[in-house]
C-alpha cells in the first residue's frame, strides 16, 4: 500500500467533497455562502425576510461511526507519540501536521483499511481539537468575526461579523464536560489557569485574540462562559482609517502632534465603536 501523503496545513487540491449544507431554518433564505478552509469548512448566511434576523450556518466536515473509532484510537497515538518540541516555532499546525503525517503512516494498516478520504477528515479534526481552537476553530479562521461568546451550556455561541454585526450560530456546546474542557485547553494555550478557585480569568491567546472566561456554575448560573476577541492578522492603519473616513486628514495630524509631543488622548466610545482599532493605528 502507497504511504498515504497528507497535506492538512493548506491543501492545494481538494481531495474530498465540500461537507453537505446544513439545514436551513424555516422562513430563512440563503444571502451569502463563503470557506472558511477548503474543504472541509464552509459558512452560509441566510436571513429571515420577515424580520431582517440573520444566522451563521457553519457547514463542517463530520466523521462517521467508524471514522470517529479510529480517530479516536490515532488521538491517543499522536498524544504518545508527538513530542514537544525544545523551542518555540513559529507554526505549530506545520509542526503538528508533519509529524501527524508519519505517525498515521506507521499505524495505518494496524488500525484497520479506510480510504484517503477518511484519513483527511480524521487529520483536520485531530489538528482542529490537539493545536486548534477545537470546536469554534472554523469561526477562529474566519476573517470577518471580530467576537465570539458563549453563555453557557445549550445556548448558541454569537459571533459579531463586520458585515451583519451580531449574529447567532448554529453552534452550541451540549454538556458542561465538553464546554469547560474546550475553556481550560483555550486558557493553557494562553499560558494561563483556570479553575473553581481561580474561576475568572483574561487572557491572550495565541494570535493576540483576546480571551475572558467565567468558569463553572460557581460564577455564572449557565456553566462555563467565554468571549474571544479577535484581532485582524493585518491591523488598519492610520492611512487604512483616513480612507474608510474615521479620520480625517486634520484629525490624524492632530494625533500624530499630539503623540509626537507625549500628549495624553483619551479614546472613547461605545461598544464595537473602534477604540481599539483606533489605538493600534496610532
Amino acid at each position: 500500500m502507497p504511504k498515504l501523503k497528507l497535506r492538512i496545513g493548506k491543501p492545494k487540491k481538494a481531495p474530498i467533497p465540500p461537507p453537505p449544507p446544513q439545514p436551513i431554518p424555516k422562513e430563512f433564505k440563503v444571502v451569502e455562502r463563503y470557506p472558511l478552509y477548503e474543504p472541509f469548512a464552509h459558512v452560509a448566511i441566510v436571513q429571515n425576510p420577515k424580520t431582517g434576523e440573520y444566522k451563521y450556518i457553519l457547514d463542517e466536515l463530520q466523521l462517521d461511526q467508524v471514522e470517529r473509532g479510529i480517530y479516536n484510537r490515532i488521538l491517543e497515538i499522536l498524544l504518545a507519540e508527538i513530542e514537544a518540541p525544545k523551542e518555540e516555532i513559529p507554526d505549530p499546525r506545520k509542526f503538528f501536521a508533519e509529524r501527524a503525517r508519519k505517525i498515521v503512516n506507521k499505524y495505518r494498516i494496524s488500525l484497520g483499511w479506510l480510504p484517503d478520504v477518511s484519513w483527511y477528515k480524521i487529520l483536520y479534526h485531530a489538528e482542529r481539537d490537539l493545536v486548534g481552537f477545537g470546536k469554534i476553530d472554523p469561526l477562529m479562521r474566519d476573517p470577518n468575526i471580530e467576537d465570539i461568546s458563549c453563555d453557557g451550556v445549550k445556548k448558541p455561541v454569537f459571533v459579531w461579523h463586520r458585515a451583519y454585526e451580531s449574529i447567532e450560530t448554529n453552534i452550541q456546546f451540549e454538556t458542561d464536560e465538553e464546554l469547560d474542557n474546550m475553556v481550560v485547553k483555550l486558557v493553557h494555550m494562553s499560558g494561563k489557569h483556570v479553575s473553581s478557585a481561580f474561576p475568572i480569568v483574561d487572557a491572550s491567546l495565541p494570535g493576540k485574540h483576546r480571551l475572558a472566561v467565567c468558569y463553572r456554575r460557581e460564577v455564572t448560573p449557565f456553566g462555563t462562559a467565554f468571549t474571544i476577541r479577535k484581532f485582524r492578522e493585518d491591523p488598519y492603519s492610520i492611512i487604512d482609517l483616513i480612507k474608510m473616513g474615521t479620520f480625517s486628514e486634520e484629525m490624524a495630524a492632530y494625533f500624530w502632534i499630539c503623540l509626537e509631543n507625549r500628549a495624553s488622548v483619551m479614546v472613547l466610545g461605545g461598544t464595537a465603536a473602534g477604540k481599539t482599532t483606533a489605538l493600534n493605528a496610532l
